[in-house]
Formats: structure tokens, sequence, C-alpha cells
């Protein structure tokens, strides 16, 4: 079984988030939700911390099962 890891930036002002988008794809649970955190510090860290705390962002992931699966 495959897992899409796949993120999102949200505002928690008010509630919007960006499109989501596929980042990668992994063998196993373990790995997406891994690779998940990771993904989240690096986009946090090139956003910068003025533009996150000037619009409250926040970075969501999930890992969905591959349709290919």
């Amino acid at each position: 079984m495959n897992f899409l890891l796949v993120l999102k930036v949200c505002s928690a002002l008010d509630g919007t988030c960006i499109p989501e988008k596929m980042i990668s794809t992994h063998t196993n649970w373990y790995d997406c939700a891994r690779q998940g955190t990771v993904e989240t510090l690096m986009l946090l860290d090139s956003m910068g911390e003025e533009l996150v705390n000037n619009n409250k962002l926040y970075v969501a992931f999930s890992c969905k099962v591959s349709s290919g699966a």
C-alpha cells in the first residue's frame, strides 16, 4: 500500500487554506507521517517567523492512501 503526503497552509485568522499540494509518495504510514513533520518544519522556516506570526499560519498534512495502491 502506498501513501501520498499532502500539505496545505492555513490561516487561523480567517480559517482559509491554500489548495492541498501532493508532496511525495511513501510505502508505509510511518515514513509518510515522519516526512510530513519534516516538510512542515521546513515550510514554516521558509515562510519565516514574521509572516507566520502576522497571519497565524499553520501547516496541515495528511497521508492518504494512493488510489493506485
